[in-house]
């Protein structure tokens, strides 16, 4: 198997991906043990308030759209690489929709 240009980019593309989440789940552990350490400082009694929950997925709507934007790209990206679409031209760069796809995927995911 070749590695050309295109395949080069998605892969540097999923690497981004997946450095973006190794780094929301380290800030994300660092705030749970903040959140722990500051309620075991207090030595009061609980007052029946839950934690905090913290969510991986974006609450905003905006960052949302942009992530479901982004699998829709992948998802043409794929079908022009598969030759689903009979568009010669846009098959050859069947790998820029799919790295933009991966990036904007990652908007998803906030801290």
């Amino acid at each position: 198997m070749t590695i050309d240009t295109g395949l080069a980019v998605v892969i540097a593309a999923v690497l981004i991906f997946y450095l973006r989440l190794i780094i929301l789940q380290r800030e994300r552990t660092k705030r749970l043990a903040r959140a722990a350490a500051a309620s075991g400082k207090k030595k009061k009694a609980p007052t029946g308030q839950p934690p905090p929950r913290y969510s991986i997925l974006s609450q905003n709507n905006r960052d949302l759209v942009i992530g479901l934007v982004g699998l829709l790209l992948i998802l043409v990206g794929i079908l022009l690489n598969r030759q689903v679409f009979p568009l010669p031209t846009a098959q050859a760069y069947w790998w820029i929709p799919t790295a933009i796809g991966i990036v904007a995927f990652s908007w998803m995911f906030r801290l």
